[in-house]
């Protein structure tokens, strides 16, 4: 039977895909869970529909984060955070705190997967952070102050 998938699923597929399992795995199981829906040609149509639509979306969304990372790439980003008198943060900073910050400070939302650390920043001064969204690689400075 085909049936269209409505949530990712290991090892049948992924969400949207139009997949063929066994009759009784997709009676017993996946139209019960609401996990699935037959494939007929109008619900094939709509997928196809749906899918333009998030193509779409994500595309529009894309070129809007390339955009902003080139205003990124001459930014500097200022963190305040607590230290020791010798330069070592209490807690690190991680890249969902540099997340925080771009989002407070230039308005621009990415995802923490975006940001390449090696590390954790554990260090008071100016730090270079490597910034990936698909092909597209920035870098920017981030300053950390104690405060």
């Amino acid at each position: 039977m085909h049936v269209i998938l409505l949530k990712d699923i290991q090892k049948v597929g992924r969400k949207f895909e139009v997949v063929q399992v066994s009759n009784g795995y997709a009676a017993n199981f996946l139209l019960p869970q609401r996990l699935a829906e037959v494939a007929t040609p109008t619900r094939i149509a709509e997928l196809d529909k749906r899918r333009e639509k998030l193509h779409a979306v994500e595309d529009a969304r894309r070129a809007d984060l390339v955009e902003k990372l080139t205003t990124l790439s001459d930014a500097s980003i200022t963190v305040v955070a607590k230290a020791d008198d010798k330069g070592h943060l209490y807690k690190k900073i991680h890249a969902s705190d540099i997340v925080s910050a771009l989002k407070d400070e230039l308005e621009i939302s990415l995802d923490e997967s975006s940001i390449l650390l090696d590390e954790a920043i554990h260090e008071v001064g100016e730090h270079t952070i490597n910034v990936a969204v698909g092909s597209k690689k920035t870098t920017f400075v981030l300053s950390v102050v104690t405060g």
